[in-house]
């Protein structure tokens, strides 16, 4: 189903609430970028074996009465008229049961797929990097062994590049969160 086939002409700009109200029910999903909203495509099962076996190891390490962890369908405000989907993400505890959306996002995973390699790395990456609370974002390869990590440095500011973690042996350390992520646990069950 197209944008054009559900009222909406991609020329107008949604706001967020607006989008909410147009997609609910929608069989597909959707992300808003710039008021346009954006069909995501389907995932394979190493990509939801991934997301989950991430969601698994921060939920068994984190502190869940500060932090909650959230996959997938938990929509991120990255701009007036934009809202993502990241496959896995760390906020605070205490936000409004009946929010829609995380407005203080810690960390940011987004599972790599070729279909979406040119936006993990493009336009998300620009976008999550300008959000004030978020620490660190991680995209992390779903074809082979491989995570880049984005983390603030003392200052605040964000590295030039990510750093390319590709080594079995690898741990990712979660400093803002307190926690670590082996590789033998993300990419558990997925050969």
């Amino acid at each position: 189903m197209n944008v054009q086939s559900r009222g909406i002409d991609e020329a107008q700009k949604m706001s967020i609430e607006g989008f909410f109200r147009w997609a609910d029910g929608l069989d597909a999903r959707y992300e808003l970028v710039d008021g346009v909203p954006r069909l995501q495509p389907w995932v394979r099962r190493s990509h939801s074996l991934i997301a989950g076996n991430i969601a698994f190891a921060l939920q068994t390490q984190l502190d869940r009465s500060r932090y909650a962890v959230h996959q997938g369908d938990f929509a991120i405000s990255t701009g007036p008229n934009s809202i993502r989907y990241a496959d896995v993400l760390v906020e605070p505890r205490g936000a409004s049961l009946d929010e829609r959306t995380a407005d203080a996002a810690i960390l940011l995973v987004e599972i790599l797929s070729p279909s979406t390699m040119h936006v993990d790395f493009g336009p998300k990456a620009q976008e999550y990097l300008a959000l004030p609370g978020l620490d660190t974002y991680l995209i992390v390869d779903a074809d082979r062994r491989r995570v880049w990590k984005w983390s603030r440095d003392a200052e605040g500011d964000w590295p030039d590049d990510p750093l390319c973690m590709e080594d079995d042996n690898s741990e990712v350390i979660l400093n803002a969160v307190g926690a670590r992520l082996s590789f033998q646990d993300i990419y558990r069950d997925v050969r």
